[in-house]
C-alpha cells in the first residue's frame, strides 16, 4: 500500500514518506534501504503549482480505507487479512471494527512490521474499557508467492496497491495463492487505473511512483479479474474511489477496484490440496490479544438502557439550565452538590410518581413551563414541585451512540421505548416523558449549604445503570 504522490496531494509529507516494498526481489535489489529522498522522487509537480492535476478531498488512500471497511462492515467480517500491510495504515483502522475478530497483516518488509508492531496492541483505554467482542491480531513477514495454511478460509483478504509493485514471477503466482489456496470468501484489490493518468502532467509514459513494475487500463485489470473467476470459482464487480473533474467520467476514477466473491458450491472445501495443510512459512513478528468484556444483552435492551441514559442525561442538563436562569432572576447564585447521599428515595415511590403524573397530567401541570433551548427539552413543574421533561425523540437519535444502535431508525426507538419503566412516549409518540420528582433535585441554594445536614440528605437522581463511556462524538 504505497502513498502514490499524484493521489495524496493534499497530505502531509509524513504519508508520502510511508512506502512498502512488497516482494524477495525488492528486499534483494536493496530498494528497501533507498534514502527517503528517493523514496519521495515524484513525476508530477507540487502542490503549489495550479497546473500539478487533480486535488482529492479526502485524499484517495483515505477513500480506498473507507472503502475497505465498510465492505467488511457490509459483510461483518470477522477474520481478516491486509496482505502486504507495510506500515499497518489499514489495519490501525481496522482494528476500531468490532466485528472483527481475527486481523492479520502479511509483509516480506521486516524492517516495516518491526517498525509498526506496536500499533496492534491494545491501547490503555481498551484495557479499561474493553471490547465487545475478542480481537487477535498478528502481524506476519512472509511472500504472497508464498502458501500459509494458517489463513485459509478467512473472511476477507484486503489487497490495497499492492499488485502494482509485484516483480513478473511473484504475480503470476499470487492469483493461485490467494485465490486457489488461501480462498477467502471476499477479496478486494485496489490498483491505480492508467486510463487516469492523462490528467496528471507528463503522465502518459511514466508510472505514478518509482517501485511501479506497472500500471493497468481498466480493461487490462478486468480483463485479469475476470480469467481468475474462470479459474477459481470467483464472482467480481468492479468500481473505483478517486472521482475526476466533471466531464472526465469516461476515464474512471484514480485508484480502480475490484471485489470478489467466492461461490460456495455444496460440499466443497477451502483445501484443494491437503498436501499443503501443515505449511507455514510466515514468521510471526507480533501477536497481541486485547482485552474484551463480553455483552449479553440484547439490541433491544442496549437501546433502552442508551435511551434512558440519554434522557437522564438531558433532563439533568436542562434542570441545571433551568434553576440557574431562576436565581439568576432572584440574585442568587447556584453551588452545585457533588459529595451527597444515594439511596435516600425508594424506587417504588418514584414510580408511583411517575403513574401518578402520568394519569393526572393534564390537571397537575403547573401553569408555568419553560423551554430549554441549549437541550431541546421542554419542563413542566406541577403544584408539587415534581419537574417532567419532555425530550423529543429526534434529539435522542442526534446521539452518535443511540443513532447506530437504532440503525438510523427512529421506529425501532419509539417501540423499545414503550417497554421502558422510566420514561413514557407522548402522545403523539415525538417526544419521550421523564419524571425527576422534587426531592431529587440535583442544585441547592448557597444559603443551603449552611447546613451541614440539608446538604447531606440532598439527593442526585442518577441510577447506576445509566453509567456508561461517555461518547466523544456527541
Amino acid at each position: 500500500m504505497m502513498a502514490d504522490s499524484s493521489e495524496n496531494r493534499t497530505a502531509d509529507s509524513s504519508e508520502n514518506q510511508k512506502e512498502k516494498c512488497c516482494t524477495d526481489e525488492d528486499l534483494e535489489s536493496g530498494i528497501a534501504d533507498l534514502s527517503e529522498n528517493q523514496k519521495q522522487r515524484s513525476y508530477f509537480c507540487t502542490d503549489d503549482d495550479p497546473e500539478s492535476g487533480p486535488i482529492f478531498n479526502p485524499k484517495v488512500s483515505q477513500q480506498r480505507y473507507t472503502f475497505v471497511r465498510e465492505l467488511i462492515r457490509s459483510y461483518k467480517s470477522k477474520k481478516v487479512i491486509d496482505m502486504g500491510c507495510g506500515e499497518c495504515q489499514l489495519i490501525v483502522r481496522l482494528k476500531r471494527e468490532m466485528c472483527i475478530e481475527q486481523l492479520a497483516g502479511i509483509d516480506i518488509n521486516v524492517n516495516f512490521l518491526d517498525a509498526s508492531k506496536h500499533l496492534i496492541q491494545p491501547l490503555l483505554y481498551e484495557y479499561i474499557h474493553g471490547r465487545e467482542a475478542p480481537l487477535e491480531a498478528t502481524l506476519y513477514q512472509g511472500s504472497i508467492a508464498e502458501c500459509d495454511s494458517r489463513l485459509q478460509g478467512w473472511d476477507l483478504l484486503a489487497f490495497v496497491e499492492v499488485i502494482e509493485h509485484l516483480e513478473d514471477d511473484i504475480l503470476q503466482k499470487a492469483p493461485y495463492v490467494i485465490f486457489g489456496f488461501l480462498k477467502p470468501a471476499v477479496v478486494v484489490i485496489t490498483t491505480p487505473n492508467k486510463d487516469f493518468n492523462v490528467l496528471f502532467p507528463d503522465m502518459e509514459t511514466k508510472f505514478r511512483h518509482w517501485d511501479h513494475k506497472f500500471e493497468w487500463t481498466r480493461q487490462e485489470f478486468q480483463e485479469w479479474g475476470d480469467q481468475i473467476c474462470t479459474t477459481y470459482g470467483y464472482k467480481v464487480r468492479y468500481t473505483g474511489v478517486g472521482k475526476g473533474p466533471d466531464g472526465t467520467e469516461h476515464l474512471g476514477t484514480c485508484s480502480q477496484i475490484g471485489v470478489f466473491e467466492r461461490l460456495e458450491k455444496e460440499g466443497g472445501e477451502v483445501l484443494t490440496d491437503t498436501t499443503q495443510k501443515e505449511l507455514q512459512p510466515y514468521v510471526v513478528v507480533q501477536h497481541s490479544i486485547h482485552p474484551y468484556k463480553p455483552d449479553t444483552k440484547s439490541i433491544q435492551d442496549k437501546i433502552l438502557l442508551e435511551a434512558e441514559y440519554l434522557t437522564n442525561k438531558l433532563s439533568l442538563d436542562a434542570s441545571r439550565q433551568n434553576h440557574k436562569e431562576e436565581k439568576k432572576e432572584k440574585g442568587t447564585e447556584m453551588v452545585s452538590v457533588n459529595e451527597v447521599e444515594d439511596g435516600q428515595f425508594d424506587d417504588a415511590e418514584e414510580d408511583d410518581l411517575q403513574c401518578d403524573f402520568q394519569n393526572n397530567y393534564s390537571s397537575k401541570v403547573h401553569p408555568r413551563t419553560c423551554e430549554i433551548n441549549d437541550t431541546n427539552t421542554r419542563f413542566y413543574e406541577d403544584e408539587e414541585g415534581n419537574a417532567m421533561f419532555e425530550v423529543p425523540l429526534a434529539r435522542l437519535m442526534e446521539f452518535d451512540s443511540l443513532h447506530q444502535m437504532c440503525s438510523s431508525s427512529i421506529d425501532l426507538l419509539r417501540s423499545v421505548l414503550k417497554s421502558s419503566k422510566k420514561l413514557t412516549l407522548s402522545s403523539d409518540e415525538l417526544s419521550v416523558l421523564y419524571l425527576q420528582p422534587a426531592e431529587k433535585s440535583l442544585l441547592v441554594d448557597e444559603s443551603d449549604l449552611q447546613d451541614e445536614e440539608i446538604c447531606k440528605q440532598t439527593l442526585v437522581h442518577v441510577h447506576k445503570e445509566y453509567v456508561t463511556e461517555e461518547s466523544w462524538d456527541d
